[in-house]
Order: C-alpha cells, then structure tokens, then sequence
C-alpha cells in the first residue's frame, strides 16, 4: 500500500527513528467488556486494510456499542448509493413530524430506491423532501459530519464511518429519531435488498444471521477508479446485534472496491463469530460494474 493509501485510513506512519518505531499505533477498537476481542478485532481489520491499496475506513459497533472500532472515522467519502439511506430516514421522520402514514406512491418509491437502488425515485423523494428536511434529518440523528451536495445529489452527500454508524444505530435501537414502526420498516426494505446487491459487509456473516444493508458503487467520470461503500447491520447473530461500515475510495475498478469490502467484512465477522471464513455465509457473485448513477439522482 502506498504512502498516500497508509495516510488518507488513518494509519500513523512514523519517522525512521528509535522513538518512533517504539510507538504503538492508537487502538481502532476499544471495549471494557471485551477487551480481548477488540485486541484481535483490531489486528484483524489493520491486517486486512493493509493488504489493499486505495483509501479504507471501517466502522464496527457491537455488544450495545461496547465494543467499537473506527479506522479513518473522520475521513470522508462520497455516499454513493449509500446516501439513499438518508433519504429513507427523511422520509420516515417527516412522516412521523406530520402525524401520518406513508402515502402508496411513497412506499412505492422508497422500494424502488433501496431494493434495487433506484435513481428516479431517489430523486422524486429528494426534491419532495427538500433539503432542509434532509438536514433536519441529520441534525436530529447526531450525523454532525454529513454533508449534503450543494446541487441535492444524493450519491455525492459526503459522510464517514462514524456517521454511518449512528445512521445504523438509529435504524436498529431504539431513539427518539425514528419510532418503533419506522424503523423496522427501513430494516424491511435493506434486507429486501435484490440478490445482485447482496455484497460487501455481508460477506462472511455468520449462518442464519438476518441482514439489512445497502451499497454504493460510483466510478469517477471518464476513469475506471471506483468509490464503492457498504453498511449493513446484522441481527439474531451468536453474539448478538451489530453493525459494520466499509468505505472505499481510489479503486481500480468495481471488483477490486468490492473485494477489499468483502476481506475487511469477513475478517469481523470471523473474530466477532468465533467462525472460520470458510463455515460462514457468502455473498453472490459481483454484479456487472455499472456505475450506481447516485451521482446524478
């Protein structure tokens, strides 16, 4: 991995000196109640983001948010498809401020959007909301960080993992950003998600685990370097509830974006599980690489 790599996911890299090669890198997971495994957890994840090449950053939050890991929390990344989860929460949260049910062109339209990433209505729901209601969204769920695109694109909003993280806190415990049916609801619709999107953080879960994700897959214009991004939480697990967020930028191509996604995944859910990769769930096949169009919805 290059210098630049190392530096934009929030690696240390030191001077050549004594005092510097004495340093131990700040911990990227912590836990009071699981210490060991956030030990292994956080060798696991700079093994694994240290085999690749272009800018990564990892979230993980586990055990009620005991044990979290943040590599390159602060960095930020285009949204990508991803972003359309923001959408999704605005939509929920105007809904519950008006006291009302969603109308049927609304559900129809948040389908489309998260199950098979529809741009249109990504875009019909974006203009409907407008973007002080995406805003108040944010403000609202603590995504201090997220920032909207000047012109409303949803694909080019820039977030980061620590963002991403609360996002996926507030669509599974419970909050006062989101109630009970609307949250559950979001849940519905990420793992409806069609069988062609299914990659990224679900790599490498473990068996019978019930999952609710969404992707994101941006080329540059005119370039075959790839912005792909991941976050899923993942329920009824042998340890319980958690979430994990994969963000990437820098790749060259799709495939290469999504198999960083999938090491990195599958290293956390290998510690968290206890299981070998090789016992665990495995995603289909990479879709063909065709840009997500977020950056123009």
């Amino acid at each position: 991995m290059t210098l630049t790599a190392l530096l934009a996911t929030g690696f240390t890299v030191g001077l050549p000196s004594t005092a510097a090669a004495d340093t131990e890198p700040a911990p990227i997971c912590t836990s009071d109640t699981y210490p060991e495994v956030a030990q292994e957890l956080d060798r696991r994840i700079r093994k694994e983001v240290g085999l690749r090449d272009g800018t990564i950053a990892v979230g993980v939050s586990a055990f009620e948010g005991d044990l979290v890991c943040e590599l390159g929390a602060g960095t930020r990344f285009d949204a990508a498809s991803v972003g359309k989860v923001v959408v999704l929460g605005t939509l929920l949260r105007t809904a519950m401020d008006e006291g009302r049910e969603l109308t049927s062109r609304e559900k129809e339209l948040a389908t489309d959007m998260i199950t098979v990433s529809g741009n249109d209505s990504a875009v019909e729901l974006r203009n409907q909301l407008g973007p002080e209601r995406i805003q108040h969204f944010l403000d609202l769920a603590g995504m201090d960080d997220t920032q909207l695109h000047p012109e409303g694109y949803v694909g080019l909003m820039k977030i980061n993992v620590r963002d991403q993280l609360t996002l996926l806190d507030v669509l599974g415990t419970d909050n006062d950003v989101l109630g009970p049916d609307e949250r559950a609801y979001a849940r519905g619709l990420m793992g409806d998600v069609i069988e062609d999107h299914r990659w990224g953080v679900p790599t490498g879960a473990p068996a019978g685990a019930e999952v609710y994700l969404k992707n994101g897959w941006l080329p540059y214009d005119n370039t075959d370097t790839w912005r792909v991004n991941s976050i899923g939480g993942f329920q009824d697990t042998p340890i319980g509830d958690y979430d994990v967020v994969v963000l990437t930028d820098g790749n060259d191509g799709m495939r290469y974006g999504v198999d960083t996604i999938g090491s990195v995944a599958a290293g956390v859910h290998s510690v968290l599980s206890g299981e070998s990769v090789g016992t665990q769930s495995q995603p289909p096949r990479t879709p063909e690489a065709v840009s997500d169009g977020s950056d123009r919805a």
